[in-house]
């Protein structure tokens, strides 16, 4: 039996009269349900800003949102258990922790405890797609193995494309910690890694025991996350139900649902003959990553030559690029200042290049995916750095060490504390010199915080340096974006109703926007019991 329900006086007496007249459905007056939303993460700090963003909002009174499960990303900043020998070999980073605890996935279960929120199981995407590889205990600037040495054999966390798609990361030297860290896409690198058991895992748990929160048992051991997403998908679809997908990391889980669906549409509930873009009308996503360079010189030169076949070319803001008036997502990379550029411009030097050392790292790190992702059919919200870049988090624990008696709850203080404990030097927050980018990307689900434009001219591509035969420096620059080392990138336009967000639109009165993203979470952090 429908339930007849009149719309708010705000929206309209005409509206509430509708309405009443023809007893629509809930389903039909969308302000009325909250969104449904599965979180997916790769462990960075902010992050976990997002995820009490998002389980604070699911308690309110009139939830405009329902955060119903969260997947997390195998390689990302936090660390998967086990995987070589990590963090075994950090004992000291872990001290009374178990390796369990500090991984993504305990992490993330402290951080619900933290919101007092039992509603959205955790689906881990660590060991879903692993493998072992034998890394060289000596290389050269290419990644070869030096003659005589020795190999370590590795246990790596495969990206979307596979195995194949490992050779390129192998050379990233600005990601390499140690011998036992050449592969980037193991978890990312252990300097980022290490801030994890450095200051998210002891602050989290030190607000459990400051507020006497039990952490409940969150994990699902039974089920990974690209599983999960698939299943809830094809859930959705079937009871009609809308879905919001959020990541802010690698999309590398949600590839892997839709070519899980794809595969086999019937085992994960979906119609036997369903295709990805039939689901559109109930399944939706927005993602934090890339960033556009909306200078076209500092992509090409007077000349028209692409400047990345420069031997120093001008560096743009990310990996969104311009070419004739398109739009292109990519990866392009040139090895650190001061490399050789000469020795590098072999049939070798295809292995030393893979995205700008400044490429946004979530489109960076798994473009296969994000290929996957935005060629789906399904409708995508991006949301690059152009954006996250104006939700600025300067001051914002000062301003909740001002305000103790408003403040003085689990979320409010986590935050706080994570935000003063990375100080290399008195008086220097290294957090606090960051940005809300996951935080503006979940809260925009409900807030009309950003300005979206349609980018239907997208492409995507991974590994374009060049035909493997042919050196980068003779390929003229409308070819540099439609070759492709690994064979990775089949050309075509994004078809997809892609929409970018490259603005924000700020309260009245503060022109900046950082007012206006602190108030929205203050509000959350220091009012929730």
């Amino acid at each position: 039996m429908l339930n007849c329900q009149l719309k708010k006086l705000v929206s309209g007496l005409a509206i509430a009269a509708i309405a009443a007249t023809f007893c629509l459905p809930n389903s039909a007056i969308a302000s009325d349900r909250p969104i449904r939303v599965i979180f997916d993460h790769d462990g960075a700090f902010e992050d976990y800003y997002a995820i009490l963003t998002l389980a604070l909002a699911s308690q309110q009174k009139s939830p405009p949102v329902k955060l119903i499960g969260i997947t997390t990303m195998a390689h990302g900043e936090s660390y998967c258990n086990n995987s070589e020998g990590y963090p075994e070999l950090k004992r000291e980073l872990l001290g009374d922790f178990s390796p369990e605890a500090g991984s993504i996935d305990g992490l993330t279960q402290k951080v619900l405890a933290i919101a007092q929120y039992r509603d959205a199981k955790i689906y881990s995407g660590c060991d879903e797609s692993a493998t072992t590889i034998d890394v060289p205990n000596e290389a050269d600037d290419f990644g070869q193995p030096v003659p005589g040495t020795e190999f370590t054999p590795v246990r790596v966390q495969l990206p979307f494309a596979g195995k194949p798609a490992l050779e390129p990361c192998l050379f990233h030297q600005e990601f390499v910690s140690s011998p036992r860290d050449f592969v980037c896409w193991n978890e990312f690198n252990r300097t980022f890694r290490d801030e994890t058991l450095r200051y998210i895992l002891p602050q989290a748990q030190a607000a459990l025991e400051q507020f006497q929160l039990r952490e409940v048992d969150l994990i699902d051991p039974k089920k990974k996350a690209a599983n999960y997403l698939a299943t809830s998908i094809c859930e959705a679809y079937k009871k009609d139900d809308p879905l919001t997908i959020a990541t802010v990391g690698p999309v590398t889980n949600l590839a892997r649902a839709y070519s899980y669906i794809e595969k086999n549409p019937r085992k994960y509930g979906c119609p036997k003959k369903i295709k990805l873009a039939d689901l559109n009308s109930v399944i939706s996503t927005i993602h934090m990553g890339g960033v556009l360079d909306e200078n076209k010189a500092d992509n090409f030169d007077v000349n028209g030559n692409y400047r990345l076949n420069e031997p120093f070319p001008v560096w743009t803001e990310g990996n969104i690029y311009y070419q004739d008036g398109e739009h292109v997502f990519g990866s392009h990379h040139l090895p650190f200042p001061g490399t050789n550029f000469e020795n590098i411009q072999t049939g070798e030097h295809k292995k030393a290049f893979n995205s700008l050392n400044n490429a946004e790292v979530n489109f960076w790190i798994d473009a296969p995916a994000v290929d996957k992702v935005l060629n789906s059919g399904i409708p995508a919200d991006v949301v690059p750095l152009n954006a996250t870049n104006f939700a600025r988090l300067q001051g914002f624990a000062q301003r909740i060490q001002d305000n103790p008696s408003q403040c003085n709850t689990a979320p409010a203080q986590y935050i706080k504390n994570v935000q003063f404990a990375n100080s290399p030097a008195p008086g220097v927050f290294v957090f606090d010199t960051l940005f809300f980018w996951d935080t503006l990307t979940v809260a925009s689900l409900w807030n009309d915080f950003l300005n979206f434009e349609d980018f239907a001219d997208l492409e995507i591509t991974t590994l374009t340096n060049g035909d493997p035969s042919t050196v980068t420096g003779q390929l003229p620059e409308a070819e540099l974006f439609r070759r492709d080392i690994g064979n990775l990138f089949a050309l075509g336009r994004v078809k997809n109703p892609v929409r970018l967000s490259l603005s924000v639109k700020p309260a009245a009165g503060d022109p900046d926007f950082k007012t206006t993203i602190q108030d929205f979470v203050f509000g959350l952090v220091c009012t929730s019991n």
